[in-house]
């Protein structure tokens, strides 16, 4: 159970088990924190953003290619060498995450591949091209997905792939308030270690390359956690209050969910410099904790 707490903490859940969080916390953001007047930079490539899911078997064990908004892609596969699954619960899948330019029908991808896609009857005829050269035919579907509500909140969220600028931890015990602000990289072995040092021992296990590299989210509905030798973490999330900037959000797998990783989460805002807070309240081997993740 002391896992699973952590996990739900000091992990990607840490970035979406938010509740809103008070007024001390946001007094550098506009209306209280909620940011419902800021409208920032609009996603890339908002129109060219799709889900191909791969219905073809000689795609290298790829099921599905996620193009966001934001100009990040995720590579979903199956396959049993593959080193890096999610906790979400199905261990068969894995995740890879980049950057992806658009022109002229093609999607270019940063770890050298190229994808593009064309119509045939009720399906779609999918080209990859790895970074060697050689080329594959399979065929795809589009999937529509569930999309959140439309809205600046939506386009904020999904404007860019964010990366984490400075977490600032406090803990409250009794009548000892004690905070630490750990700036990137941000790697959860320090946030470990500053836990241990004045709260006790935890059984979770972070190594010295447990840093975060990205979090994703897209209209759709995706979010995604990115590490370091570490498993991804991958779910998807709904608007609770979008005006308030309050989200629900769950792990993809709702099989093999933890329903302790299943919570509502909250966001705001900053016009200039361009930012996102995550801010989390929640209670860490019984230590009361809050969390405030500045991304950028």
């Amino acid at each position: 159970m002391k896992k699973i707490y952590l996990m739900m903490t000091l992990a990607a859940t840490a970035l979406l088990s938010f509740v809103a969080c008070g007024g001390d916390d946001n007094d550098d953001l506009p209306d209280g924190g909620k940011g419902t007047n800021v409208e920032l930079s609009s996603p890339t490539y908002k129109d060219e953003a799709t889900i191909m899911n791969i219905t073809g078997d000689n795609a290298e064990g790829i099921k599905q290619l996620r193009m966001m908004e934001s100009g990040a892609y995720m590579i979903t596969r199956e396959g049993a060498n593959l080193t890096r699954s999610t906790r979400a619960g199905n261990d068969e899948l894995t995740y890879e995450f980049g950057k992806y330019t658009y022109s002229g029908g093609k999607f270019t991808f940063d770890n050298g591949m190229t994808i593009s896609y064309e119509p045939s009857g009720k399906n779609y005829d999918v080209s990859i091209t790895w970074k060697n050269g050689t080329t594959i035919k399979t065929t795809g579907a589009i999937d529509p997905g569930s999309s959140v509500t439309a809205g600046v909140q939506t386009n904020n969220l999904c404007s860019r792939p964010w990366t984490i600028e400075k977490v600032m931890a406090t803990a409250v015990v009794g009548t000892t308030k004690l905070g630490k602000e750990f700036k990137v990289p941000v790697n959860l072995y320090d946030v470990k270690a500053w836990y241990e040092e004045n709260f006790g021992t935890l059984k979770d296990q972070f190594d010295a390359n447990t840093i975060i590299l990205g979090i994703y989210f897209d209209s759709k509905g995706l979010f995604a956690i990115n590490y370091q030798n570490r498993k991804a973490d991958v779910g998807v999330w709904r608007w609770q209050q979008m005006d308030l900037g309050n989200l629900t959000y769950t792990w993809n797998d709702k099989a093999h969910a933890i329903s302790l990783f299943t919570g509502s989460a909250s966001v705001s805002f900053e016009k200039a410099p361009e930012r996102c807070k995550l801010i989390l309240k929640g209670n860490v081997d019984g230590t009361d904790m809050e969390f405030v993740f500045t991304l950028r």
